[in-house]
């Protein structure tokens, strides 16, 4: 059984290329567009892991986390930040990010994250 990641990012780009990359890995993907989109999906659906850009309209990244810690945080699935901000090490870990990568980022590197990720959970 293959395993589902939220990928949670403004940017469609960014969105087609990681479902690609994913579903060819044997992953499933569900897209959020943003923050509140993404809450509204998790209603339904359960990620073992939530890619999480920060910058986004309606609902960031920040408040995303924030939130989704409050309302499950016994159940929330590990978070790996994938952002343009230089500081994603940082601004991942004062959110409780697993783990964060900066765009432009190296699909091995993605791919090995996401692995290592999956299987600590």
């Amino acid at each position: 059984m293959s395993k589902l990641i939220m990928v949670v990012d403004d940017d469609p780009g960014v969105q087609e290329f990681l479902q690609l990359a994913l579903e060819t890995e044997g992953y499933e993907t569900i897209v959020a567009q943003d923050g509140r989109d993404a809450l509204e999906k998790l209603a339904t659906a359960k990620p073992e892991l939530i890619i999480l850009d920060f910058m986004m309209p309606r609902m960031n990244g920040y408040d995303f986390a924030k939130l989704l810690r409050q309302q499950a945080p016994h159940a929330m699935p590990p978070l790996l930040v994938l952002t343009a901000d230089g500081r994603a090490k940082d601004k991942g870990a004062s959110i409780g990010a697993q783990a964060a990568l900066t765009k432009p980022f190296d699909l091995i590197d993605l791919l090995e994250t996401i692995s290592k990720l999956l299987s600590n959970n």
